[in-house]
């Protein structure tokens, strides 16, 4: 932090952490101390001053913003009827009530927060942003943040920050969406954010492989796993025979999202 912003006035601060806030969505209590340089029991009196106000939820190490203190940063160009919300209907099945599950990032992962129960009670870890927007308005939820560099055509967190995030965290089930999928394995956009995919898929007891059919036919430049590493799969459509039977013989289980 530039040492002239230097800020010592609970006013001042707390109006720089909520723009800060609005610029990313998320942001961790051991970053706000040190670019303020205050103690962190200082920025939990903060954050919680500004949970008060509505515009801010506390989550573990850190703080997101409310709908209220954001527009939504959610896939305002994707269609919120098609495929996608019903493959994140179905995956969003699989789930146990009060399972702690990991959400991937992407406009199909995000249709599975979307599609979560009202009686869902469970802890959801994930780096996506839109997703963290949107369980901040569902109380009963608790919701594990991990920080770090803002992938903007993403809206996730990726980096050394999120993955050291991941190391004391343990998820029933990763719900997993790349990028693209062929006969070697899962990928996605770019190198980082495969990191964090693998982090997560390392500390899942077993991944569920999301997507629609956009993603047998597109390719991806860096790879996250082998398909064995999946435990199920679902998607709107059969994948083509090939990758079908690749699944097969990898033991992953089928599920075709039906209307």
């Amino acid at each position: 932090m530039d040492p002239g912003l230097r800020y010592e006035g609970a006013t001042e601060r707390r109006s720089w952490i909520l723009s800060t806030l609005q610029a990313v969505g998320f942001v961790s209590i051991t970053h706000l101390a040190r670019e303020l340089e205050v103690s962190q029991m200082t920025i939990r009196r903060d954050l919680h001053a500004l949970e008060g106000t509505g515009h801010v939820r506390l989550v573990h190490g850190g703080a997101s913003l409310t709908p209220r203190g954001l527009p939504s940063a959610a896939f305002m160009d994707v269609d919120h009827t098609g495929p996608r919300e019903r493959v994140g209907r179905h995956a969003a099945g699989l789930a146990g009530l009060t399972d702690t599950i990991a959400i991937d990032a992407g406009p199909t992962a995000y249709a599975i927060a979307r599609a979560l129960p009202k009686d869902f009670g469970g802890c959801v870890i994930t780096h996506s942003m839109p997703v963290l927007q949107f369980l901040a308005d569902r109380p009963s939820v608790r919701v594990v943040a991990l920080g770090g560099e803002l992938l903007p055509d993403r809206r996730a967190f990726v980096g050394p920050t999120t993955e050291a995030a991941l190391a004391e965290l343990r998820v029933r089930t990763f719900f997993l969406s790349p990028s693209a999928i062929d006969l070697r394995g899962t990928y996605s956009g770019s190198p980082a954010e495969a990191s964090v995919q693998r982090g997560l898929m390392a500390i899942a007891d077993q991944v569920v492989l999301v997507s629609t059919s956009e993603a047998f036919f597109t390719s991806a430049p860096a790879r996250v796993a082998p398909l064995c590493r999946l435990r199920a799969w679902v998607a709107d459509r059969w994948p083509p025979a090939d990758l079908t039977d690749a699944l097969g013989r990898a033991g992953v289980v089928s599920h075709i999202a039906d209307d």
